[in-house]
């Protein structure tokens, strides 16, 4: 892929552009966020108009990195508004940016430039800048930048760091590379704040979380034939200060760190009767991102997710079904 070619693309899209949207996949991890307030700073350089929408609004502890830059989550807010570029961060598909149902009932259908580093991505846009190499959208943008002598000031500097420290789970992701480390010691002389970031992102775990976790882990399941943990959340589990992705976001990591085991899954169940699965795996000879996309997910070789409708049950001889 010619990224400087595609580069000089997207910043002459943008150029042209009137009203700029940036939109980034649900439930936004930091990653997503950061892409989305990296780009937007971008944005806030050029002086080009634009709004930045996702479907729900990030956990808390990542508030401190979009600041005072308003994320709208209800579309209804932006259905009068015309926008002539759609730009989306970091999902593989519309339907993971929550825009799948949304687009065919735009008047005007907007041009759009698909950043993703999923490896399932379906590089639905008109210009498509897809890197599964890359451990994260941030690093992506990030080769934009540099491609196109954008300015990566401090704050713009620690959103790009986030999505790289998030999505290689602070540098011990199988997928890390050496560019990793390069690009995350460039954007520390750039002035990103080590501490701020590691903070939001390792430092989360609330007791309610944890008592979760020992929920979940006494339920753990291990088939030895096949070296998989399997384990299941429900609402039942969870702290009763709400939380449910906080509070399960890092399980399937701890998990892939078991030394016996070729893969992990959680399933867990949400409140709009669908089940939420997250699959991990260390072993080079398993793709989990295969099977997420054969349930309609996707992700990464090694770390992939999907959603199903159903119900978690338990039979009476304690095995989890969905139904």
């Amino acid at each position: 892929m010619d990224i400087s070619s595609i580069s000089q693309k997207i910043y002459s899209q943008i150029s042209q552009a009137e009203n700029i949207l940036l939109a980034a996949h649900q439930q936004p991890d930091a990653d997503a966020l950061g892409s989305l307030v990296a780009f937007g700073h971008w944005l806030d350089f050029l002086g080009k108009k634009h709004a930045k929408f996702c479907r729900q609004q990030p956990p808390p502890a990542l508030d401190w990195l979009n600041g005072f830059q308003p994320l709208i989550t209800d579309w209804a807010e932006l259905a009068s508004v015309q926008f002539d570029l759609l730009i989306i961060l970091d999902a593989g598909d519309l339907k993971h940016a929550g825009f799948d149902q949304i687009l065919s009932t735009l008047p005007f259908r907007p041009t759009i430039i698909n950043i993703d580093h999923h490896s399932t991505n379906r590089h639905f846009g008109d210009i498509n800048l897809v890197l599964p190499e890359a451990v994260s959208t941030t690093e992506i943008i990030f080769q934009l930048f540099k491609n196109l002598s954008a300015p990566i000031s401090r704050q713009t500097a620690s959103a790009l760091l986030a999505g790289i420290i998030y999505d290689t789970y602070n540098f011990t992701n199988p997928n890390t590379t050496y560019q990793s480390f390069a690009i995350a010691s460039r954007l520390l002389s750039d002035g990103a704040s080590l501490p701020q970031v590691s903070d939001s992102i390792i430092k989360t775990k609330t007791v309610g979380a944890l008592q979760t976790w020992g929920k979940a882990l006494a339920g753990l399941n291990y088939n030895p034939f096949l070296a998989v943990a399997a384990m299941t959340i429900i609402s039942e589990d969870l702290p009763e200060d709400g939380g449910s992705a906080e509070a399960a976001a890092g399980l399937a990591n701890f998990l892939n760190n078991l030394s016996d085991i070729k893969a992990t899954l959680i399933l867990r169940q949400q409140p709009d009767g669908y089940i939420k699965g997250s699959l991990r795996t260390s072993d080079d000879s398993v793709d989990v991102a295969r099977l997420a996309q054969f349930l309609g997910g996707g992700g990464h070789r090694k770390a992939a997710g999907f959603r199903v409708r159903g119900e978690l049950v338990k039979t009476d001889e304690g095995v989890w079904q969905v139904v």
